[in-house]
C-alpha cells in the first residue's frame, strides 16, 4: 500500500508540473490559438526540460506520464496556486532530474531541467551538481515555481521546478526552457 501511495503521489507531481510548464509555454505564445505544430513544438521542449521518458520514469510509470502528456487539464489551476519562492539549502544529491535539498525546514526536492547555462557554456544537470558549479555538501540557492499541489490535515504535496541556481561563489546558471518566468513586482 505504501508504495502504491508513493507511486501515485510521484504520478501527480510530475502531472502538475508538466501542466504548468505546458501551460505558460501555450500562454506566451498566443493565448486564444494554439495550432497543432505548437503543440508538437511543445511536446518536443517539455520532453527536453524533463530529459526522456526513460530517464525519469519506468515502466508503467512512463505510459501514465505519456498519458498525461496528452490530457492537459487542471493546469491553469495549477498555475493559479504557483508562486515564485527562493529554496536555500546544502546539495544532497541529483537523481532522475531531482536536486535534492538539506534546507532548515527539512530536505526537499525540485525539478530540474535538462540543461543549464553558466555563463557562456551550456552543461546538463548532471555537471552542474558534480562540481563545475556546485556539488554534494555545498550551499546553493534555487529560484523555484512552486504550486501546493494538495493539502489536508494529515499532509500536503507540492512542486517546485527550478529555473536558476546561485552557488557559493554568487555564480547563477539558469535553466534552458521554452519559456521565461519574470517576477511581476
Amino acid at each position: 500500500m505504501r508504495k502504491s501511495l508513493k507511486i501515485a503521489a510521484v504520478a501527480t507531481v510530475l502531472f502538475l508540473a508538466l501542466g504548468a510548464i505546458v501551460f505558460v509555454y501555450a500562454n506566451s505564445q498566443n493565448r486564444l490559438a494554439a495550432n497543432e505544430e505548437q503543440e508538437q513544438t511543445m511536446m518536443q521542449n517539455m520532453q527536453t526540460y524533463f530529459g526522456s521518458n526513460n530517464e525519469t520514469m519506468p515502466g508503467h510509470m512512463n505510459r501514465m506520464w505519456n498519458k498525461c502528456m496528452n490530457n492537459f487539464q487542471g493546469s491553469e489551476q495549477f498555475l493559479e496556486n504557483a508562486t515564485l519562492s527562493t529554496v536555500l539549502g546544502t546539495v544532497v544529491s541529483q537523481v532522475k532530474g531531482m536536486l535534492i535539498l538539506n534546507t532548515d525546514l527539512g530536505q526537499v526536492r525540485i525539478m530540474l531541467p535538462k540543461e543549464w547555462t553558466v555563463g557562456r557554456e551550456v552543461v546538463n544537470r548532471a555537471t552542474l551538481l558534480s562540481g563545475t558549479f556546485a556539488s554534494a555538501g555545498q550551499n546553493v540557492t534555487i529560484k523555484v515555481l512552486q504550486s501546493s499541489v494538495f493539502s489536508n490535515a494529515n499532509f500536503s504535496l507540492n512542486v517546485m521546478m527550478g529555473y536558476e541556481a546561485v552557488n557559493a561563489s554568487d555564480t547563477h546558471a539558469y535553466a534552458v526552457l521554452p519559456f521565461n518566468i519574470q517576477p511581476n513586482s
